[in-house]
């Protein structure tokens, strides 16, 4: 496995990222603690003990649940733990792992209005995006993908419903990073910014092998990871989040085609569309809906369609109907609730 930090470069990274105004930090709930050699030893022996507990039979069978397992060892005592997974699939390959399933009793996890662990954004969800993992395989550009990010926060940001919301760009970095895709060994940084959603990166499908189990490199289109922290300060049975990260999988015809490209057709994908379903879950909105195959086509169909269905069907733009009112529901009344 690589080695898990370069000092010199985590160095010089922070400094370039408070010139910008945004304290970028190392997975520990205090920014000013930096980075030391104990910080990052205690990291690696914590990631090998995560490993050593799921050959210990700790494991669930589950691929995912292991890498959570493995993740969350090495990030005890560092203030955040990995507690949800959200996979988009292609048929019905998508689905969603807790890290502590509790069943019908299971809490799910929300932002914090005023979170004083969140770098100071209020009440605002910042984003930001890594600029150095743009661009698909299949042709769309840097700049087209770039665009389909910013234009997917900006679509969930004008729901009337969340005027409270406040949804801004921070800056796009220079610099690889990405805590789930680092852990990896595909890149990445320990570098994290609390209280902000990262765009990490389009990879290939190499890395979903890694992180989701086999089969996820050709099932997987994206996912989000939710990171907590083990919090529920604000006392509304949810669990507090600290931060999202989203991944793309570079391993599909990724086109800018909306409402008239369908997967079943041509294998074409429209890029926007998984992006915003991934921002959705950034914004704590769940997969809904349910799955059914035509008994004579054999084509998959969803009952409600939705956006925020588990699997992609066709291209999706438009946040209306049950995406909306579950979207309002949780954002009606911030920064208020």
């Amino acid at each position: 496995m690589k080695k898990l930090f370069n000092l010199l470069t985590l160095s010089l990274l922070l400094v370039a990222c408070q010139e910008d105004g945004v304290t970028v930090q190392s997975n520990d709930s205090q920014a000013s603690k930096g980075f030391d050699q104990s910080f990052i030893k205690k990291i690696e022996v914590n990631f090998d003990a995560g490993i050593q507990a799921k050959r210990g039979g700790k494991s669930n069978n589950d691929p995912v649940l292991d890498f959570m397992i493995q993740i969350n060892a090495a990030l005890v005592g560092q203030g955040i733990k990995l507690e949800k997974v959200e996979i988009l699939g292609v048929d019905e390959a998508g689905r969603t792992v807790f890290f502590d399933d509790k069943g019908s009793k299971q809490i799910d996890f929300d932002w914090v209005p005023n979170d004083p662990r969140n770098n100071g954004f209020g009440a605002a969800v910042p984003y930001w995006i890594d600029n150095t993992q743009l661009g698909t395989s299949s042709g769309m550009s840097e700049q087209a993908t770039f665009d389909a990010m910013v234009n997917s926060m900006n679509n969930w940001d004008a729901v009337a419903c969340s005027g409270g919301l406040d949804i801004p760009f921070l800056f796009s970095s220079d610099f690889d990073i990405g805590l789930v895709q680092f852990f990896t060994g595909f890149g990445g940084s320990g570098l994290v910014i609390t209280g902000a959603i990262a765009h990490a990166g389009i990879l290939p499908a190499a890395f979903f092998e890694t992180a989701l189990g086999p089969g996820a490199g050709t099932g997987t289109l994206g996912v989000t990871f939710t990171f907590s922290y083990g919090t529920d300060i604000d006392g509304n049975g949810k669990g507090d989040t600290a931060l999202s990260e989203i991944y793309i999988n570079d391993g599909f015809n990724w086109q800018d085609a909306p409402n008239d490209v369908l997967f079943d057709v041509d294998n074409a994908i429209d890029f926007e569309t998984v992006v915003l379903h991934e921002v959705g879950h950034g914004l704590s909105q769940d997969h809904f809906g349910t799955a059914f195959r035509d008994g004579g086509s054999g084509a998959l169909h969803f009952s409600p369609a939705a956006l925020m269905n588990a699997a992609y069907s066709v291209g999706r733009r438009d946040i209306s109907g049950t995406d909306e009112a579950g979207y309002c529901s949780n954002w009606g009344v911030w920064p208020n609730n």
